[in-house]
């Protein structure tokens, strides 16, 4: 799952591996947390869910990449990839909710983003 620039999946010792580029001004970093079997599947079923944990992850990364903020622990990760791929509807929108406000950003407006730039990539890939 991935190509490119983007969010990436990788088998590793048995292991599932999520990967994520993430840009903070002049510095990049990449960034991996195991994942589960049923994360995966959430992910390649669902593209709303997948283009959300690019970018709520992308967004609260970037923010522990500024000096002096805490680095995101793999067990708030899980929390993260738990409550976007897993959640009840009502929920997932309230944890979104909560943030955008934090992070002030339109989380919205960058998972339409994702959903069109990974719809374009299909559409090149066929005959």
């Amino acid at each position: 799952m991935g190509e490119g620039y983007e969010p990436h999946v990788d088998e590793v010792d048995g292991g599932l591996i999520y990967g994520l580029p993430v840009d903070s001004g002049f510095f990049s970093a990449a960034f991996e947390f195991p994942i589960t079997a049923s994360d995966l599947e959430r992910l390649l079923e669902d593209p709303y869910r997948r283009a959300l944990l690019e970018v709520v992850a992308h967004t609260i990364l970037q923010r522990s990449m500024i000096r002096g903020n805490p680095a995101v622990t793999e067990a708030e990760f899980t929390q993260i990839t738990a409550r976007i791929l897993h959640s009840r509807p009502d929920d997932l929108a309230a944890y979104v909710a909560s943030v955008e406000r934090d992070h002030n950003i339109n989380i919205e407006h960058f998972v339409s983003e994702a959903i069109r730039r990974r719809a374009a990539q299909t559409d090149r890939r066929m005959p």
